[in-house]
């Protein structure tokens, strides 16, 4: 049987290379947990991770191990990961010496040892995990324990965040950072091929962080309105009609601003990286002049 071919993208490869190098033989926490103490360690950001239930954890890197295991890279059986084909051709020298130095710095790390290392040196990505109390002394937990105070805001707020450039990790920890309990999605079509970001994504993961998210297309621009913006001038244009269509939404702009009474902290997410390159920066203004609220723009 031919070997695979080689992934397209360099993050897959190192992932490869990684799990080569600590044997070729991971517990699927073992590998969230590495593949994350590599990204702080070694000179690359090819992942991105979040606090969840069991400490550190990379939706893409989930997502990659899936599509290598389709490829005939690896296998996974119950919770282990298993390399099936060598692939330390698949990287440069330079970048392969820095991971083969981390491997032997960690090989004895595994299991409760090394989760309760990256707890302790890293209790932000704790502040969801079911296992924390358990698993630390008191003074480490009580580090976590001051990671979740201070995230935490007694203000009202109103938050806007485009994903445009963001990964889902970075994006999920942005609304953990200021707070935030409800997400508003204000696109007419809530699909997105970048992973993560369609709303079945969103509204199935999100609430694991303690986030709700709701969609509210009739605060939507149709994408037939947003074809051919290439100058400032259509961009002005197209802000003018919608801001002059806001009194024709003024059920669905109650309803928001009845959630923002129920949940305090809200964001309202759309695509554009820069809030005023897109229509949520119209209804947060909207909202902003008729209530007392701090609007900022993530």
């Amino acid at each position: 049987m031919s070997k695979p071919k080689t992934p397209n993208y360099h993050r897959q490869r190192f992932l490869l290379v990684l799990l080569e190098l600590v044997g070729g033989y991971l517990s699927k926490t073992d590998f969230q947990k590495l593949l994350f103490l590599s990204q702080q360690e070694i000179e690359c950001s090819y992942y991105d991770f979040v606090p969840y239930h069991y400490g550190c954890y990379s939706f893409q890197a989930q997502s990659d191990i899936e599509m290598l295991e389709s490829k005939g890279w690896l296998q996974t059986v119950g919770a282990e990961i298993q390399l099936l084909e060598k692939s330390v051709d698949c990287m440069a020298r330079d970048e392969l010496a820095r991971v083969s130095y981390f491997a032997r710095k960690y090989k004895n790390y595994r299991g409760i040892q090394l989760v309760r290392f990256v707890y302790e040196h890293y209790p932000y990505y704790a502040i969801h995990s079911k296992i924390a109390k358990d698993l630390l002394d008191n003074h480490f937990y009580q580090a976590v324990i001051h990671a979740q105070e201070k995230l935490k805001s007694d203000e009202n707020g109103l938050f806007t965040i485009g994903y445009e450039g963001l990964s889902f990790e970075k994006y999920i920890n942005e609304l953990i950072s200021h707070d935030v309990h409800l997400l508003c999605d204000v696109r007419n079509n809530p699909l997105s091929r970048k992973f993560g970001f369609s709303k079945g994504v969103l509204s199935q993961l999100l609430p694991k962080f303690g986030i709700e998210y709701i969609h509210i297309p009739e605060l939507g621009i149709v994408s037939e309105n947003r074809n051919n913006l290439e100058t400032k001038s259509d961009y002005v244009k197209l802000f003018k009609s919608y801001r002059n269509s806001l009194p024709q939404k003024e059920e669905s702009l109650k309803r928001l601003s009845g959630l923002l009474d129920k949940h305090k902290r809200v964001a309202l997410t759309c695509f554009e990286k820069q809030h005023d390159l897109c229509h949520r920066h119209c209804i947060s203004e909207y909202l902003e002049n008729i209530r007392n609220i701090k609007v900022i723009h993530l």
